[in-house]
């Protein structure tokens, strides 16, 4: 999902910023971190703002920091444990968290973004931000790609300007595609908000449905049945809602008085019914407070919290929003942020510090094996 400007696709390398210097992003379609000054003016401006603020999830305002380094290596991904998608490409590292190489070569200045694992194992579905298109415009695509580098295709590409699709998620037969789509609605020149949507492919047909309004950045449950996702108010991010996987009886995942000032990245255990998500500004309203806030932490923290919606609780803080990836075996969750590969450990709650490099400052994680 979905986290404001990081990252401006086609304009010239700049350096990464200091960890001092980034600062918390804003909820959905404001266009500027958190800790920055009023939204930009221009519909077309904002419509890539929020377009890099659904697909990339560092809280690093400054954009483009330089592409990795890391060669394409043919079959390199089948070596990975672990899969990192960031402007430097679709990293393939080992348990260590070394880069082994780039497992495909993608065009020229795009940015992969929100990847997903086929059920086979054997592919990745993932969203791509090209440069600019002189017959459809500026938006973004989603992608497959082979494990080991071959194969490459799109699947769903936007059909005209400010149109941009994210965080792909296959159902467990592997042949129907769940994602988000937003497009800008300009009306006279002029950017007035967004349409947000979360739609299934079927893949084996070609049939396409919107089921959900005013969704980004689905999670699909391990039995397949229900679907969560971040519900978006005016654009921006509102709360954590779950849908039976047709969408059908849409309504609040929290069945407590907690709620966030920002969230995102909500991702089910491969092994049970429970959500991880990455989330700030967390409040309590408690009655014998007559309604004022209980409690209020800025920083970044991961949280779970049961299907049922009750037992929420954080399992260890971040300081920067991170897109979480479980462990196959659902016993830990990786993140990158501040420039460092972590591994946190569910069950003693201890966060450890596998790796640190330029690649990690912020991207998107896939736990492979």
């Amino acid at each position: 999902m979905s986290t404001p400007v990081r990252v401006r696709v086609g304009i010239g390398d700049q350096s990464p910023p200091k960890p001092s210097q980034r600062a918390k992003p804003r909820p959905f379609g404001t266009g500027t971190p958190r800790a920055r000054g009023p939204s930009v003016a221009t519909g077309r401006l904002v419509a890539l703002v929020t377009l890099v603020s659904l697909l990339f999830v560092s809280c690093q305002p400054n954009p483009n920091p330089p592409a990795s380094s890391a060669p394409v290596a043919p079959g390199v991904g089948t070596q990975a444990s672990f899969i990192l998608a960031n402007p430097g490409g679709l990293l393939a590292l080992d348990n260590t968290a070394r880069t082994l190489g780039r497992i495909v070569d993608l065009p020229p200045q795009s940015a992969p973004s929100t990847p997903s694992i086929h059920p086979s194992g054997k592919s990745i579905v993932f969203a791509l931000t090209p440069q600019s298109d002189p017959k459809r415009g500026f938006g973004s695509d989603l992608y497959v790609v082979n494990i080991d580098g071959t194969g490459l295709r799109a699947v769903v590409q936007h059909e005209s300007d400010n149109v941009f699709y994210a965080s792909p998620r296959f159902d467990a037969s592997g042949n129907v595609l769940y994602f988000h789509r937003r497009a800008a609605i300009i009306q006279s020149g002029s950017f007035t908000g967004n349409d947000d949507a979360i739609e299934r492919l079927d893949l084996r047909t070609g049939e396409r449905k919107r089921i959900v309004k005013d969704g980004a950045d689905p999670t699909i449950s391990p039995d397949g049945k229900t679907l969560v996702y971040v519900h978006l108010k005016d654009g921006q991010v509102d709360a954590l809602w779950r849908a039976d996987i047709d969408g059908a009886n849409a309504r609040p995942l929290l069945q407590t008085k907690d709620s966030f000032w920002y969230l995102q990245a909500p991702r089910f255990s491969p092994t049970d019914c429970v959500v991880v998500f990455s989330a700030a500004g967390h409040t309590i309203v408690r009655a014998s407070t007559g309604g004022q806030l209980a409690h209020l932490s800025i920083p970044s923290d991961l949280f779970v919290v049961p299907c049922t919606g009750t037992g929420l609780k954080s399992v260890g803080q971040t300081g920067d929003d991170v897109v979480p990836a479980w462990s196959p075996d659902g016993t830990k969750i990786a993140y990158v942020g501040q420039g460092g590969f972590f591994v946190l450990d569910m069950k003693t709650g201890v966060a450890r510090t596998v790796a640190q490099g330029q690649d990690f400052f912020f991207g998107d994680l896939l736990w492979l094996k």
